[in-house]
């Protein structure tokens, strides 16, 4: 696969000048090097200070996974090269889920789809604490000594960005419950974001700018939300059902549609995603 132009002159100075692209998002993207490591390389303009904050939260996110089965990214290198970064991970195992439901059926899909809910649900057993409700690793971060106070201003500020989904975003709280104590929470599991293996979740990734400490809820409800057809259009009406009835099962159902409707806020910055822009403007249409 043809690399970007852009992206030729740091990869031949890696000394990778034609690695496989394994994909790629907003913020960068994603070669292999060989079968033991991949190469985030990031857009132009992107923080080396802000990478190295991202590396010290892979770090404490491995130290804190305990017993908990799927791998998450380490760092082993940090460069800059003629202004852009160069992130150098260790390569996980897997698939994305997302390759893995345009294929699985049957029993295999169920499983799968299964492993993915249950790994959103055991984000929040990663040993990391802090002092506050809010962003971990966000260049904007809002922190707050309070949950709501934190969803809030979250809120504020995305109604305060220019962009043409700014007047979008939910004005109160309403149905969202409280919490009092924070946890980890990753807040972009997609299933673009999970790989997959041997009918499990294998590995997490894409963990940094929208972790957060949390309502560990926050991750069950939004891998549920990211299903949506806009979001997710390898997963079907069953799927879709499926885990419904898995948030109902686990007594979080109730605040389901007032948790997604927060989730849809938070997203609207991202209007330059048209995916994300439909979705947003669906979900939270008046």
């Amino acid at each position: 696969m043809l690399t970007d132009s852009e992206d030729l002159g740091t990869l031949s100075a890696l000394g990778a000048p034609d690695p496989p692209l394994l994909g790629e998002g907003g913020e960068a993207r994603v070669y292999a090097l060989g079968h033991r490591q991949v190469l985030r390389l990031m857009r132009p303009g992107a923080s080396l200070t802000q990478q190295r904050v991202r590396a010290e939260l892979l770090a404490e996110i491995a130290a804190g996974r305990g017993a908990i089965a799927f791998a998450t990214p380490e760092v082993e290198r940090l460069v800059e090269i003629d202004g852009r970064v160069a992130v150098i991970e260790r390569r996980l195992p897997g698939i994305p889920f997302s390759q893995a439901l345009s294929e699985a059926q049957g029993a295999e899909r169920q499983q799968l789809l299964l492993s993915y809910l249950e790994a959103a649900s055991q984000i929040g057993d990663i040993a990391i604490k802090r002092d506050f409700f809010g962003d971990l690793g966000s260049e904007r971060a809002i922190r707050r000594p309070s949950y709501r106070d934190y969803l809030q201003a979250r809120l504020e500020m995305t109604r305060s960005l220019p962009g043409p989904l700014s007047h979008l975003p939910i004005t109160d709280l309403d149905g969202i419950p409280d919490c009092s104590s924070g946890a980890f929470v990753h807040f972009d599991l997609f299933p673009g974001n999970v790989l997959v293996e041997a009918g499990r979740v294998s590995a997490v990734i894409d963990f940094g700018a929208t972790s957060m400490i949390a309502d560990r809820r926050l991750d069950c409800w939004s891998a549920v939300a990211y299903l949506d057809a806009e979001l997710s259009p390898e997963a079907n009406l069953e799927d879709r059902a499926l885990a419904l009835h898995w948030l109902e099962q686990r007594g979080f159902g109730a605040e389901f549609a007032a948790a997604k409707r927060w989730i849809a806020s938070y997203w609207c910055f991202a209007f330059d995603d048209p995916k994300v822009s439909a979705w947003c403007t669906r979900v939270l249409a008046p």
